[in-house]
């Protein structure tokens, strides 16, 4: 059992705790939920304490609403340090004079346009043999990749709207790098939403 866990059955009674147990802060919370339960501080003996006590839950949930202010406090600097690292690791991503970190975009897009060269060929090859080596059996075989493609909707999509962010985002790191506003329009205001 891990503080994810543990936190998924806390949430159910105190959601703050429960959310607060599966992320960063999930170590200084469970001291907290362990002592409220009068266990060790790790997640197999709290789980335990949870099941071998009905009346653990209503205990951990009264340790919520009297400690509320000081467990967002607790939440919000464990968030405010993730992301602090999570910012650090970008800039330090963008200052980088190392090249591939630099063409990743574009190599995710050469990548992407390689699958899809590949895998059409590789479709079309499939449907050719078969009208061409078993005309009996091309029909069940042309059927079958077409539903092999229709399953693969799903990876192509997730696929080239990555593509897509990438291209935007790429576009307008040329722009702040010439010292331009980056423009605005559909895919600018995705790539705001999605933290660009």
């Amino acid at each position: 059992m891990n503080w994810s866990d543990v936190g998924g059955i806390v949430a159910k009674a105190a959601p703050l705790v429960g959310s607060m147990l599966g992320g960063p802060a999930g170590g200084a919370v469970g001291g907290l939920v362990a002592k409220v339960l009068g266990t060790d501080a790790t997640p197999d003996a709290i789980g335990e304490a949870l099941k071998a006590d009905p009346a653990a839950l209503e205990r951990v949930r009264k340790l919520e609403m009297e400690n509320e202010q000081e467990l967002t406090r607790m939440h919000l600097e464990a968030e405010t340090s993730r992301l602090t690292q999570v910012n650090k690791t970008m800039r330090a991503e963008a200052a980088s004079n190392d090249g591939y970190v630099r063409r990743w975009r574009p190599t995710f897009g050469y990548a992407v346009a390689l699958a899809w060269v590949v895998q059409a060929f590789g479709i079309i090859g499939a449907c050719l043999y078969a009208a061409i080596a078993s005309p009996a059996e091309a029909g069940p075989i042309i059927n079958a990749v077409g539903n092999m493609v229709s399953a693969l909707g799903m990876q192509w999509a997730v696929a080239l709207s990555v593509l897509g962010v990438n291209v935007a985002k790429r576009s307008q790191d040329k722009q702040v790098a010439a010292g331009q506003q980056p423009g605005g329009g559909l895919l600018g205001a995705i790539s705001k939403r999605l933290g660009g």
